[in-house]
Parts: structure tokens; C-alpha cells; sequence
């Protein structure tokens, strides 16, 4: 029996590296996790106070760390001077990453690369191995392209010249990107990525940028000529015996300079409420800021491609960091000669809480279709803009609102229209009103990706009822219709509080609070793992079956 819940404890573990890739990676950091730079012989940062590392410093077994300050360690990081207990531990697990970085299997076979210069080239998620060494010439450039893990396996030297970049497809994350560097990696100026395990040392030239880590085995030291930049991917160790805490969406939607940008982080995994900073890693798109309840909102100023971290802490001081990459774009300028362009109705009606809006906006003028957005402001609670121009849904707050619809023709012109809608508060019923009643009582749970369809149904007054949101929102990806279906396919994990309300013909109505949990979606195991966890499977019954039958009777 014991060797049969040793085989099951292997297996369940098998299993968990299949499903959580990310886990994986960060696990195999162990305490260099919240590391940014670690000698094995030493640190050494020049050029004063302009080379900024957000992550901890230190070396061993060679404790030797000078230049900081006046270089600079962020707030919630530290620079360990002696050979402590953190630091020796942080060494040993930078070995073992270097000894797992040059075993580790990936999806499909190591991908060879002869030629050692990567400028211009594309790649993707996997294993790439340069048999001797590995150059991104002056002003060069290579780009990494899809979601996963990257592990570059370097026969010799790395390096990354002045001016060179690495750019980031869209939902790339820099945390996953590994260097396993046999000799020692040269980052002279260059803007850089991923996590650098170098045998002989990691030496980063004056102004280089490595959102990553600079992490040298026992033998090697850590050399900063001055204005560098070191860090985005560490994260303090969270307190022992932690649940796993997981943060949704992986990836955050891009933007446009000019139309309003929304986003809501979940902490999922640990005890409620969550609190979420920006940890490092870089600044938040310009015009956006994150509120302590994980809202990331506003209108972006300036375009460009931002990368930052998002922590998220949970009620324990567990917490999970995420870095997100999101790109906003230029505004679209109209063109040089325009129709002029008019938007109807040129005012809005008022709404009320808890009864159901529609109100469509139509363009004239121009060339259809066109589209339409929110380019300043907020929609009022509990309504939303569809790209034809339909704005509906149940207020839930009362209020004065102001925004801007802009509606776009076929050959990008444009206009906009600022409203400024009055919600009032919610009607109370009239006199004589019987008693409603509201069924279900409760709702069934639901999961991210999942389609999702319940019926309300109220009784006891005067048919047809209208049904509306009165408060708290509805789970993400999910909406309710003035019938009472409340449907959707959900698209973000976590718990959802709200009141629905069902009104009869003669105004009497019945309110009732719901709360629907939504779990996150389980992510499909890729076709490779899956046929070798079956052959895994097989081989370990044959051998089961063999010592049984060798066994003396």
C-alpha cells in the first residue's frame, strides 16, 4: 500500500505541472524569486543613483555588494551585504534553475539555431539552443511572439549591443522567458527581457533595461556600469503555507489613446477582499490608473507599449504578482476632408433605478455602417454601448452622468456628442401593491467559458413583468434581459453580488439579492502532454503487473 500512495502522490503531482505551466516556472525560481540581480563572486554597481533595481540584491558565496547605495533598490526590496541565510539560498536555487534550464523538456524537440545572430528573427514559445554563442547586434532587434514559456539554451556567450531590443507579441510575458547561459551574458544599452542564468557572470553596459533578472551561478559575478535598469518579475516571498492565488485575465485587452479603457483584476485561490498595487516593472499606460480594488480604468493619454507588475494580496497577505504588457495605439485621426457629421438624438431622456433603458444613437451625413464608443467619461451604472449604437441596460445608481458617444462612418469620420442623462432614484411601488414573489430563490454557480442561462420569474401581480438590475453587477460576460433571462457565457472567475427587480404592470414590483459564484475555467491539456501521460500511465501498470508476478508465493 505504501508504494501505491507514493505512485498516486507522482502522478497527482504530474498532473498539476500539466495544468499550471506558469506554476511551474515560478516554482523553479524557489527563493531567487524575489531576487533581481544575485552574484555568485560579487556585485558591483556603478554610475550612482540612475541604476534602479526593483527586486532584492545580493551575493554568494562571495558576499561582496558595493554601489548601493547610491544605486537604488526599490521600496520592499533589499540588498543583502553578508552571505545570510537568503542568500545562500537564493544561490542554490539559481544553480538548480541553471542544472533544470539544460534538462527540462519542452513542447516538441529543442529547435536548433546555427547561426548565432538573432537579430531579425522571430520566436516562439519552446526551447532554442545555440550551440556556441548568441548575438542581437547594435541597433537590432528580434521579437517573441505568442503566450508561453522560452527557454534559450546558450552554448557559449550572450550578448545584446547597444541600442538592440527585444520586442514582445501580444499576451508575452517577460517573466517567462529564461537564458541559460553556459559562458557569461553581455548586456551593453540594450532594451532586454526574460531571466538570465549565466555561468561566468552577467555584466549589463551603461543604460541597458532587462525587465527580468540578472542571476549568476557561484562562479560569477554581477557588473552595472551605471543607469541601469533591473527588474519587473520579482516579487517579495509571500508568508509560509499560502494557498495558490491565481489573478484573471492573464492578459489585459490593448487600448487606444482617447477611448475609455476598463478593466477589472480577480484574485482567485485565497480569503476575500484583495488588495492590488503596481509592484514594479514599469508605469501604468499614462491616463489609467489601478484603484485598490483591482478596477484598471481611465482614458489613455499617450500611445506606446507598457509593461508593469499587478500584485494582488488577499486578506492573509498571501498574494500572487502578475506582469502584464499592453499596448495602447495612436487615435485615428479623421481624414483630410470630411462630411460634416451628425449624431441623433442631440439630448438623452433621464432613466430611473431599476427600470430597464434602451436608447439608440444613429449617425447621418456620412457613409454607413458606423460604429460607435465612449471616448470621455462613464456610461451610468448598469448600462452599456454596443458598437451599433444601442445604449441599454438597468440603471442601478442615481444621479447626473456626463460622457462622450463618438460615432464613426465607414471611411473613419467622425462626430461626438457629450450627454448628460439624469438618473433618478428608484420608484417606490404603489399603494395597495399585493405581495410579489421572485423564483428561483437562488441561482445556480457557473465557470468561466461555460455558456450560463437562468429564468427569473416573478408572480402574484399584474402580468407582463420587466426585470432589471438594481444593484451590485452581474458576473462578468453575463446580462439580463427585460424578460428575466439572465444569460451569457462568464468571462472572469470570482464571486458576484446583486439585486434583481421584477415589476408588474401596474408598477407594484418584488426585489431579491443573488449571489452566484463563478470558478475558473480549467485549461486544456496540449495533445503532447496528454499522449505521454497515457504512455507514463501504461509503463507504470506493466511494471506493477511484472513484480506481482515475480513476487515468491
Amino acid at each position: 500500500m505504501r508504494h501505491k500512495f507514493s505512485t498516486l502522490g507522482v502522478w497527482a503531482g504530474f498532473l498539476a505541472l500539466l495544468c499550471a505551466p506558469s506554476l511551474v516556472v515560478a516554482q523553479s525560481l524557489g527563493t531567487a524569486q524575489s531576487y533581481a540581480v544575485l552574484g555568485g563572486s560579487g556585485v558591483t554597481a556603478a554610475g550612482g543613483a540612475g541604476t534602479v533595481i526593483s527586486g532584492d540584491v545580493g551575493s554568494s558565496p562571495t558576499a561582496s555588494v558595493t554601489g548601493f547605495p547610491p544605486a537604488v533598490v526599490t521600496a520592499g526590496f533589499a540588498v543583502h551585504t553578508t552571505n545570510d541565510a537568503s542568500n545562500v539560498s537564493a544561490q542554490a536555487a539559481t544553480t538548480a534553475l541553471y542544472t533544470s534550464l539544460s534538462t527540462v523538456a519542452g513542447t516538441g524537440a529543442c529547435t536548433d539555431n546555427p547561426v548565432a545572430q538573432m537579430s531579425g528573427a522571430n520566436f516562439g514559445p519552446g526551447i532554442h539552443c545555440f550551440s556556441s554563442t548568441a548575438d542581437l547586434a547594435a541597433n537590432g532587434n528580434m521579437t517573441l511572439t505568442g503566450a508561453g514559456v522560452y527557454i534559450f539554451r546558450v552554448g557559449s556567450a550572450l550578448t545584446a549591443n547597444v541600442g538592440s531590443t527585444v520586442t514582445l507579441g501580444a499576451g508575452v510575458n517577460p517573466c517567462t522567458v529564461f537564458w541559460q547561459v553556459t559562458a557569461a551574458a553581455t548586456l551593453n544599452g540594450t532594451t532586454f527581457v526574460g531571466n538570465v542564468v549565466a555561468q561566468a557572470g552577467v555584466t549589463l553596459g551603461t543604460g541597458a533595461n532587462l525587465t527580468g533578472r540578472a542571476l549568476a551561478t557561484s562562479l560569477g559575478p554581477v557588473t552595472m556600469a551605471g543607469t541601469d535598469i533591473v527588474g519587473g518579475c520579482s516579487a517579495a516571498v509571500p508568508p509560509p503555507s499560502c494557498p495558490l492565488i491565481t489573478l484573471t485575465p492573464a492578459s489585459l485587452p490593448n487600448g487606444t489613446v482617447g477611448v475609455a479603457y476598463s478593466q477589472t483584476i480577480v484574485g482567485n485561490g485565497g480569503a476575500a477582499p484583495y488588495t492590488f498595487t503596481v509592484t514594479g516593472g514599469g508605469a501604468l499606460p499614462p491616463g489609467l490608473t489601478l484603484t485598490a480594488a483591482g478596477v484598471l480604468a481611465g482614458t489613455p493619454t499617450t500611445a506606446g507599449i507598457f509593461t508593469y507588475t499587478i500584485r494582488g494580496t488577499d486578506a492573509n497577505a498571501c498574494f500572487a504578482a502578475v506582469s502584464y504588457t499592453v499596448t495602447i495605439a495612436a487615435a485615428p485621426p479623421p481624414p483630410p476632408v470630411c462630411p460634416t457629421i451628425t449624431l441623433a438624438p442631440a439630448t438623452l431622456p433621464g432613466g430611473t433605478v431599476g427600470i430597464a433603458y434602451n436608447q439608440t444613437i444613429l449617425g447621418s451625413g456620412g457613409t454607413a455602417p458606423y460604429s460607435f464608443g465612449v471616448t470621455a467619461g462613464a456610461l451610468p451604472a448598469g448600462l452599456t454601448l454596443t458598437a451599433a449604437g444601442v445604449l441599454a441596460g438597468t440603471p442601478t445608481a442615481a444621479g447626473p452622468t456626463s460622457f462622450t458617444i463618438r460615432g464613426t462612418d465607414a471611411n473613419a469620420c467622425f462626430s461626438a456628442v457629450t450627454y448628460t442623462p439624469a438618473i433618478a432614484a428608484a420608484l417606490p411601488p404603489p399603494p395597495g401593491c399585493p405581495v410579489l414573489g421572485l423564483a428561483p430563490a437562488t441561482l445556480a454557480n457557473g465557470a468561466v467559458g461555460v455558456a450560463y442561462s437562468q429564468t427569473l420569474v416573478a408572480s402574484g401581480g399584474t402580468a407582463p413583468y420587466g426585470f432589471g438590475v438594481l444593484g451590485g453587477a452581474l458576473p462578468p460576460g453575463t446580462t439580463l434581459t427585460s424578460a428575466g433571462v439572465l444569460s451569457g457565457t462568464p468571462t472572469a472567475g470570482g464571486t458576484s453580488t446583486f439585486t434583481i427587480r421584477g415589476t408588474d404592470a401596474s408598477g407594484c414590483f418584488v426585489q431579491l439579492s443573488f449571489t452566484v459564484l463563478v470558478a475558473a475555467g480549467v485549461p486544456a491539456l496540449p495533445q503532447a502532454f496528454v499522449v505521454l501521460l497515457v504512455l507514463a500511465l501504461i509503463a507504470v501498470g506493466y511494471l506493477g503487473l511484472r513484480r506481482r508476478t515475480n513476487s515468491p508465493r
